[in-house]
């Protein structure tokens, strides 16, 4: 890094820390406003409300991360153009990249701790917070899915349970289908009307049991019941998998989550789309420092051009990477559509940076 790009980076760092504080402060107070009543409720601790605050800020941080980079670019390029500082550079024979350089540097290492954040800080916190909210605050209690239609779950040495219903809470399922597979083959397979978990296993009603040929395809032989008790180990508990949101994943445990899904059969495209976001969108804040720059040089330092463009860029932005997700998850690959509006703003960046340097 060159002296020229630490001296534009420090310019860089005080307007980028106080307009980040602000939409934080801002944030931070939106959220009490929003949510007053709730806090005021009988018996809701004032612990429970900061801390449900305090760790809802690092997801509402990241939202707010690429506008603050953004807004800091238009202020810092702009008070270059009113001090003449930018015209004697180019006067002293420096390109425009250069003599911006250190803000190139600024979206890089924003972009790059948005990313740890989103691996390390953020699905923790936002786990706890929702998970305060909605037991300490709202007091709803600990929130436990009972009834599950078409589930399908893997449980253990080797069995798959497919089942139209499932009662957590009693053990039942209704027209059941456990296949066992070895091998990476289906060798036994139990087809049931209905099951009910019992002390000793599991007990199933009106079906029949195939055990399967080497090729996981060929009947081999097949026994009708009316009534079968099996020792299975697999309690209604260890048939439930009740992962968090996205949000609350980091990418390798939701990398991790699709794989297993996927091998299930178990539709996984929105989930792919989520995890390719978790890519593409600490990215912004080094596409939108890109575009900043030119956009500054065209408001020549004039803040409500300034502030104008801001909520230009911001809105849509976000109305593009939203279409983008939709388009997604039905029309085009996952990575494309999180990309998307990254890629139309990159090379919206390079077009006015072309157009910059012509006229510079």
């Amino acid at each position: 890094m060159t002296i020229l790009n630490r001296y534009i980076l420090k310019k860089f760092i005080g307007p980028f820390l106080g307009i980040f504080g602000l939409l934080l402060i801002i944030i931070f107070v939106s959220q009490i406003i929003e949510r007053l009543d709730r806090f005021l409720a009988d018996g809701v601790n004032f612990s429970h409300v900061f801390g449900f605050l305090l760790t809802s800020m690092p997801f509402q941080a990241l939202q707010i991360l690429p506008i603050a980079s953004f807004m800091a670019t238009l202020f810092v390029v702009g008070n270059l153009a009113r001090t003449r500082e930018y015209i004697a550079g180019l006067a002293g024979g420096v390109a425009p990249e250069k003599f911006l350089g250190g803000l190139f540097w600024a979206g890089f290492v924003l972009s790059l701790l948005a990313f740890m954040a989103n691996e390390t800080i953020i699905p923790a916190a936002t786990r706890y917070s929702r998970q305060v909210y909605r037991e300490k605050i709202r007091r709803l209690g600990e929130w436990k899915q009972n009834l599950f239609y078409d589930h399908f779950v893997s449980g253990s040495e080797g069995r798959i349970w497919t089942a139209k219903l499932f009662n957590q809470d009693t053990g039942y399922m209704q027209r059941v289908v456990i296949d066992t597979f070895v091998n990476g083959k289906v060798g036994t397979q139990i087809d049931a009307l209905k099951a009910k978990k019992v002390t000793n296993g599991w007990t199933f009603y009106t079906g029949s049991i195939r055990e399967f040929g080497p090729d996981g395809i060929t009947i081999l032989k097949t026994e009708q019941f009316d009534k079968k008790n099996l020792r299975y180990t697999e309690r209604p508990s260890d048939l439930v998998t009740q992962e968090p949101q996205p949000e609350q994943m980091n990418y390798k445990k939701l990398k991790r989550h699709v794989k297993r899904l996927s091998a299930l059969g178990i539709p996984v495209r929105k989930l792919k789309v989520e995890l390719m976001m978790k890519l593409a969108f600490p990215f912004s804040c080094f596409v939108v420092t890109l575009l900043g720059v030119p956009l500054a040089m065209r408001g020549k330092g004039n803040w409500g051009w300034g502030i104008a463009m801001a909520l230009v860029v911001t809105l849509s932005y976000m109305v593009c990477m939203q279409f983008g997700k939709a388009l997604a998850l039905r029309f085009i690959p996952p990575i494309l559509g999180a990309w998307m509006a990254n890629i139309i703003f990159l090379i919206m960046g390079y077009w006015l940076w072309m157009r910059m340097r012509q006229t510079a």
